[in-house]
């Protein structure tokens, strides 16, 4: 296999983890919770399609960022959709602690000081919950 090279010099890890992040802000979070979810055993050969994720870069007081605000209505409209495709909607929390430095995330060794919160919302259906309980 060969390594990613810029002109005639492979990149290293660190080079390589920089120029992802200057491709795409959300790298960090993206591939914190990518590998989380593997450690896990959750991936395409075992878990193919089954979540519809979410991920959200918070601070340790889960406040986060407006890139995603979701109002009860909108949340409900996408468990909805996840649910009529017959997925889990899971929000996928990144916590970055307080004085963790835009400097830091520059090394992939930021990842050991990120938490990873998962959440899994399901809807409560009552004409659903009805059939069940009179199946029992």
């Amino acid at each position: 296999m060969s390594s990613p090279v810029i002109g005639q010099e492979p990149l290293s890890i660190s080079q390589l983890w920089r120029k992802f992040r200057s491709l795409r802000p959300d790298f960090v979070s993206s591939f914190s919770a990518y590998q989380h979810l593997r450690s896990k055993g959750k991936g395409p050969p075992f878990y193919h399609a089954s979540y519809s994720v979410v991920i959200e870069r918070v601070d340790g007081a889960f406040r986060g960022s407006t890139l995603r605000p979701f109002s009860w209505r909108s949340l409900a409209a996408l468990s909805r959709i996840t649910a009529n495709v017959s997925k889990e909607l899971m929000l996928c929390y990144i916590i970055y602690p307080a004085g963790l430095s835009e400097a830091e995330l520059d090394s992939p060794v930021c990842l050991s000081r990120l938490s990873v919160q998962e959440v899994i919302v399901s809807r409560w259906v009552s004409s659903k919950e009805r059939t069940e309980q009179e199946d029992i």
